[in-house]
């Protein structure tokens, strides 16, 4: 399970250090798409990845929704190693689809781990802060 959240800055050739408190339950190979709401970079391992693929595959292809989603993220996708420094090279055109400037907020999200820009992790969290209940409720309670 990822967790936790942290601070980090993109040097100048879009690199970023993940965190070693997550790191250490990845593998040395990772994917990273845009998310579905286009608010952040996620990042997911093989093992996720195929996961989630095969029940995006599964989906009824007739459905426009279907053919939209899986368009979209496929490709918007894509394929990174871990260096030795524990650094990942993130593609421009990713950080420029969601807004990721310099600072970033690495999140883990249970099976797989989010990349926002700063500021704009800080005004989703706000925006949610008193959301969080209601979307409580609808999913019937936390225990």
């Amino acid at each position: 399970m990822l967790f936790g959240s942290f601070e980090h800055n993109l040097d100048n050739k879009l690199r970023v250090t993940i965190p070693s408190k997550l790191r250490n339950k990845l593998g040395e190979l990772i994917y990273v798409t845009r998310s579905i709401d286009g608010q952040c970079l996620e990042l997911r391992t093989p093992e996720v990845f195929k996961k989630w693929y095969e029940e995006l595959q599964s989906q009824n292809k007739l459905l426009s929704s279907t053919r939209t989603i899986v368009r979209t993220i496929f490709s918007n996708t894509d394929e990174l190693s871990i260096d030795n420094s524990g650094r990942i090279k993130l593609p421009s055109n990713l950080l420029e689809e969601v807004g990721i400037s310099k600072t970033v907020q690495i999140t883990g999200a249970g099976e797989w781990i989010e990349i926002w820009d700063k500021e704009k992790h800080q005004a989703y969290n706000k925006l949610i802060k008193n959301q969080l209940v209601d979307a409580a409720e609808i999913l019937g309670g936390v225990k």
